[in-house]
């Protein structure tokens, strides 16, 4: 029997179905934000979403037994996801006030597909590994951000007080200046004033938006490349393990 349910699990129709049932979930999501438009088919989608849920449980009850050990399948995070995902889409929410919760709910199970696609979930490990490199980068990205904000406080706070009153102001400016919207109109702004004020918004931009955000990526990039290095695709390590007892044999011969 537990043959049984390894095959379904390691079957790819049944892999494309759960990833057809979840895309179904997402559109249904879609529709319920249609609330005048959608109240003829509101009870379809209820059905529909009665269906996905116990699908789902279905589905996670198939990979547990194939694992046949429940800790085994508990210590890998991925399953542990699902399993919460799952559990929580259970929970009866019927009260009129907890409406949003239960449209949350749903909106979070798409959020397995993340978690049964492999390439996502190697993209998602990567960008968790490189959290500690961009930390540091996004430390420093701080400190010049502390530092432009307190300059441009001192300068134009007399110039635009809304802008640059003070330092927190300051710095919200700067973020807005980091991703290149409207900040002419505060270079203009400060170069009626300051002839020089173009420096202070070059030199910002030159280093937060193209060194410090390159850096970031570079970070993402290099952490993602050594992890698809690491984990070498199936077919490839059996073709080296072919390969070598091909090379045994020929040796022999």
């Amino acid at each position: 029997m537990i043959d049984l349910f390894i095959k379904i699990r390691n079957n790819n129709l049944f892999e494309a179905f759960v990833v057809l049932v979840i895309l179904v979930s997402a559109v249904s999501i879609g529709f319920r934000t249609f609330d005048e438009e959608m109240q003829v088919y509101l009870v379809y989608l209820n059905y529909l979403d009665y269906f996905i849920t116990l699908f789902f449980l279905v589905e996670i009850l198939i990979r547990i037994i194939a694992e046949r050990n429940i800790l085994k399948f508990f210590k890998q995070g991925w399953n542990v996801f699902d399993f919460s995902v799952v559990v929580i889409s259970l929970i009866p929410i019927e009260n009129s006030e907890t409406v949003l919760l239960a449209r949350l709910i749903r909106i979070f199970r798409l959020m397995r597909l993340i978690s049964f696609i492999p390439q996502f979930r190697i993209l998602i490990e990567a960008l968790i590994q490189s959290i500690p490199r961009v930390g540091y980068v996004l430390l420093l990205m701080f400190v010049v951000f502390y530092i432009y904000a307190a300059i441009g406080s001192l300068l134009f706070s007399e110039i635009d007080p809304l802008r640059w009153g003070n330092i927190a102001l300051a710095m919200l400016t700067l973020f807005q200046t980091a991703t290149l919207e409207g900040w002419p109109d505060l270079l203009y702004a400060a170069f009626e004033v300051y002839p020089w004020s173009w420096l202070y918004f070059v030199s910002f931009i030159i280093i937060v938006s193209l060194i410090f955000m390159n850096m970031i990526i570079g970070v993402i990039i290099d952490v993602i490349s050594r992890r698809n290095d690491d984990e070498a695709p199936e077919n490839i390590k059996l073709l080296e393990e072919i390969n070598s007892k091909l090379d045994q044999l020929n040796n022999k011969l």
